[in-house]
Formats: C-alpha cells, structure tokens, sequence
C-alpha cells in the first residue's frame, strides 16, 4: 500500500471518506507494529506475531481501493496519466525518501554490529521495486530495516498489470481472469512448498504466487461495484466467513506442524475472509462502528509512513542507547522498544504532514476529464 492499503484512498464514489476503513488500516498498523517490537525479535513474545495478517489485510484494502477506483474511472479518456501521476505523488516521494534515509543512516553507521544484516541487498532493487526477486533468490530479507518494503514492491508490480485487465479484457470476463488468477497462485505454492522446485520464499513473495492475497480486494471491488450478485441477501455470510475461514486456517496449522498445508492454502483462505470482512465494512455492517475510532483513524491516516520507517526507529534506538541489535531480554531493552512506538509515530506523522499529504493533494490537482470512451456494458444478469 503500498499494503498499504497503505497507499490508498478511503473514498467512496461521491469522494466521501469511508472512515472504517481508515481505521481498519489503522489497526492494521497496530498488528505489525506489535509484531515487529514485541515478538518477531529475539526473546520476543512470539505469540504476538500477528503482522502476517495485518500485510493480509493491506493487500485486501489496497486491492479493493485500487480496483473500485479502475472501475469507477476507466471510462474518463485520461485515465492513464492520471492514474499514474496520483499514484506516483501519493506512494513514490514517501517510499523514496524512506529507503534512501535508511541507506544513509545505514552507511553513517556502517562500523557498527548493529547496522549487519545477514543479507543485503543493492539500493537499486528497492528503488526500482525488485527487492522481492532479491528475496525469493537469496532466501534473505535484506536490509532488515527495509524488509517491509517487499509488499510495496509487490503492489506496484500489481498496479502495472491490473488495468490492463480492466482495460484489454470484456467486462464479462473480468471474475473469471481473477478467480483464475487466485486459483492459480495456490497450485504455484503447492509446487514451490511440495517439491521444493525453488526456494519456499518464493512462494512467500512472488506475484505469481501471492496472487490470490492481492486480486482478493479487486473481485471483492468487482462483486461490490457491478453489483453481480445481491450482497443484501448474504450480509450475515459476510459476516460469518471471516470468523469460519480462520478457525479453518488454524485447524490446518494444527494438523500440520511442517507448516506447509498452511503455507499453501492459508493465504487464499484469509483473504477470502477478509474480502468478505471488507464487504460486510463497506456495506455498513453494525461492527465497522469500531473502526471509526479516532486513534485508530489517526493511526491510519499515518500507516503508510509508519510502516515505512518504524523498523528504522526501533533499530537506531536500541543501537544508539544499548549497542545492539532490538532484543527484549532485559528491562532496558524492554524500556528502549517501549520509548520506539511513540517515536515511530510521531515520525510517521511528520512525514504524512511534510511529505506525504503535500504531495498527494497535489495528485488530487490533476482532475479527470469529461471526455469519455467507450464504456462496456454491464454483465448479463448484473443487478441494477
């Protein structure tokens, strides 16, 4: 969003603010960042690891965001080079500036232990958005201060292929190419995970592979836009999916210690479940009044540089004050990560007001036309 869900717009088709979803981005956020200081760390909590599923829920948001918007605005006769422009000045000068400062901070502290990393990885592959190929051939995650940066890459890889779905194929066929897609991303990780044909990392953050984490949020934009089916008459199963499909995944990580059924067939699973979370939210579902919280708004105004950073934050305080790498062994490490959070966020907003919101109510200035193209007509049995 960016996962970031990340780096799109809450914005119904009025233009109105969608304001659960802010905070659903917002508690997402929460989820990595506990991940990341309290239990993916040595002598962490590692039952707190739940940031695997706030990344899940970012490539929903930003599936369906991104995919609402394509369909809401293919037909304006400028649509590329807006798309493009407003992609670029809300998601590339925040990405850009984050990656060079923590190469930077990186080189000035070069001598240190802390700043080592097991793998590494050019400057080049995270400014050109290829650092998941670097991690799917190497194993590694690079500069583990940047390692976040790998679902942006895969994001972005997205928004190059997406609209020529929307664009080159007829609106008939649109459910059907990314069912597809997602079917085919599990029979890729059965492959990858069961014969070991390359590296599992491969099926970790390859676009082949997690297409069915990323086109969850746009059939779920296509089913909610085209109105396809009656979602009224299946508000409860939206409702109750979520918590079903991931009892589902918990049953299949119980059964298999290895991981790998998991591996395989969790990530379909959760995003099924989350897209139909994200539908029950949009159609004003009696839970999405929690996600109106206004912390957890602000939280979410704020993720994409958060996320962007707060790995930075944790690191150069625990190296600066303690000499080391983030642990949590010890009461001063413990007081160091403690000190990190709010750090991370004030960091993350200055960001978002200086560069970040500038920079995007700029790409907001480029308006879309009132020339029109050919627009193709509605699915047969679509719902009016």
């Amino acid at each position: 969003m960016s996962p970031v869900g990340l780096g799109q717009n809450s914005t119904d088709a009025s233009g109105g603010r969608i304001v659960a979803l802010d905070g659903i981005r917002g508690m997402m956020m929460l989820f990595v960042l506990i991940s990341h200081y309290f239990a993916e760390i040595s002598n962490g909590m590692h039952w707190l690891g739940i940031g695997w599923y706030g990344v899940q829920m970012f490539f929903i948001l930003s599936g369906f965001l991104i995919g609402r918007l394509i369909i809401e605005r293919k037909h304006h006769a400028n649509f590329f080079s807006v798309f493009v422009m407003r992609r670029i000045c809300r998601t590339f000068p925040s990405y850009m500036i984050s990656i060079l400062v923590i190469f930077g901070v990186l080189w000035v502290f070069r001598n240190e232990s802390w700043t080592h990393f097991q793998t590494e990885f050019p400057l080049w592959s995270y400014l050109t958005f290829t650092q998941n190929i670097f991690m799917a051939t190497t194993g590694g995650v690079g500069a583990y201060w940047a390692a976040p940066s790998w679902t942006l890459a895969l994001e972005e890889q997205l928004y190059i292929l997406l609209p020529f779905v929307f664009f080159l194929a007829p609106r008939r066929l649109w459910l059907r190419i990314l069912i597809a897609v997602a079917l085919l991303a599990v029979v890729l990780r059965a492959v990858i995970f069961g014969t070991g044909i390359v590296g599992p990392t491969w099926g970790l953050v390859m676009l082949p592979a997690r297409g069915d984490t990323l086109v969850a949020g746009v059939i779920a934009a296509i089913v909610y836009k085209e109105r396809i089916v009656d979602l009224a008459r299946y508000d409860g199963l939206l409702r109750v999916a979520p918590l079903v499909l991931m009892c589902a995944c918990i049953v299949i990580a119980l059964i298999d210690p290895s991981q790998r059924l998991f591996n395989i067939f969790g990530p379909l699973l959760i995003s099924v479940g989350f897209a139909c979370f994200l539908l029950a939210v949009v159609r004003g579902a009696p839970e999405a009044k929690r996600y109106e919280n206004r912390f957890l708004r602000f939280l979410g105004d704020i993720s994409y540089c958060v996320y962007l950073t707060h790995l930075m934050v944790l690191g150069l305080m625990h190296g600066l004050i303690l000499h080391a790498k983030p642990e949590l062994g010890s009461v001063a490490q413990w007081l160091v990560t403690l000190a990190a959070l709010p750090l991370a966020v004030v960091l993350g907003w200055a960001m978002t007001a200086l560069i970040e919101a500038p920079l995007t109510a700029y790409g907001r200035s480029w308006k879309w036309s009132n020339d029109v193209v050919r627009v193709d007509p509605l699915p047969e049995g679509a719902r009016s």
